[in-house]
């Protein structure tokens, strides 16, 4: 199940005794932990609901509060953060520990639980309460990753909900941007939204902050490339977007100039030098690609990145040959290592960098 199952799911006001939320979209996540909290109703909440780190609480706590009737209220609601124990086992849990039958771990089936003694409490414990989980609480763990074949997944996965909150990218990222501005009550067109993720680039946390933004600030229905570029300050990735087309125009001050102004805003000289690194991998992987023949939306999908990152890519890779890519990463790694070894001053270096960068061969 993806959030938008879920969204419909609780439209239906259909609430499963137990979920399993993961994924390192923790944004997504707290939205929708919100919404189960405002299930409970407010006079009652305090006494209706635990929030804990499973890092800090044994397993029986949880399932005690969980086994706990609800006080004046239809449901209770408890939620283990850092449920670590629905990860992939370490090494060091499934090696040579003894069994009750005398056999080591590593010779069990596969199907069975091999963790320690502290591993198997837990997991039977959590397996013991998903055969027959109370339709009065809903428990709801929280993890950032999970092993699918440990059997207390597979067992949550049978009896309540597995959802998962995976970062977006390319137009999973671009409908979700339009949703979160239709749920503000604004239509965003497409290069608002391409002008968006390149500015803000694909932290749904920040990306909700600047849509909040222009739609309190829009007068308008719709919000157009305009309302962003006016509204929402750039980040770095931009910055750098336009720093490397100034080096492709061979304009060495304009270039500097960008490096300057992202300087003295407080960003250290090495993050800007490993973002025109990256930028010019980037070149280098596009030119790659054309080279095996692929164009359009197939070389979108072989870049791995969003869109309108490719297609900034494919315009600024005209401006260099093959060649030169690989003489400006020469020279970036040759300026890193001179900041590094304490050789140049890092401003200096980054500076004499991009002459060399725009120098004409």
């Amino acid at each position: 199940m993806d959030y938008i199952a879920l969204d419909k799911s609780l439209a239906r006001g259909v609430i499963s005794p137990v979920y399993l939320f993961f994924g390192e979209e923790t944004y997504l996540r707290d939205r929708y932990l919100a919404r189960f909290l405002a299930l409970i109703p407010e006079e009652v909440r305090d006494f209706n609901t635990d929030i804990v780190d499973g890092r800090d609480v044994e397993i029986e706590a949880v399932i005690n509060m969980a086994t706990t009737l609800p006080f004046m209220s239809e449901r209770r609601l408890v939620v283990v953060k850092n449920a670590d124990f629905f990860k992939t086992r370490r090494k060091t849990q499934v090696e040579n520990g003894p069994d009750t039958e005398g056999k080591t771990n590593k010779d069990l089936p596969e199907d069975r639980e091999d963790h320690g003694e502290k591993g198997t409490t837990v997991d039977n414990t959590v397996l013991a309460y998903l055969e027959s989980p109370p339709a009065s609480t809903c428990l709801i763990f929280c993890t950032d990753s999970v092993d699918k074949k440990r059997r207390i997944y597979k067992m949550l996965e049978k009896k309540g909900q597995v959802v998962e909150f995976s970062s977006f990218k390319g137009r999973s990222l671009n409908e979700w941007i339009e949703h979160r501005a239709r749920q503000l009550g604004k239509v965003i067109e497409p290069a608002a939204v391409a002008g968006l993720v390149t500015a803000v680039g694909s932290s749904l946390q920040h990306l909700s902050t600047e849509l909040e933004k222009l739609a309190c600030c829009s007068g308008q229905e719709k919000i157009t490339a305009a309302d962003v570029g006016q509204m929402v300050g750039k980040t770095v990735e931009l910055s750098i977007f336009e720093l490397v087309d100034a080096v492709g125009e061979r304009n060495h001050q304009k270039a500097i100039k960008m490096a300057r102004e992202m300087a003295f805003l407080g960003e250290p000289v090495i993050k800007i030098l490993f973002m025109v690194a990256r930028q010019f991998r980037l070149l280098m992987r596009v030119k790659g690609f054309q080279e095996q023949g692929y164009t359009g939306s197939q070389l979108a999908g072989k870049m791995q990145v969003h869109p309108f990152v490719t297609q900034k890519c494919i315009k600024q890779a005209k401006n260099f040959t093959l060649p030169e890519l690989k003489s400006a990463m020469e020279k970036i790694l040759s300026a890193d290592a001179d900041i590094k070894n304490g050789r140049q001053e890092a401003i200096l270096a980054l500076e004499l960098l991009i002459i060399s960068l725009c120098e004409k061969k």
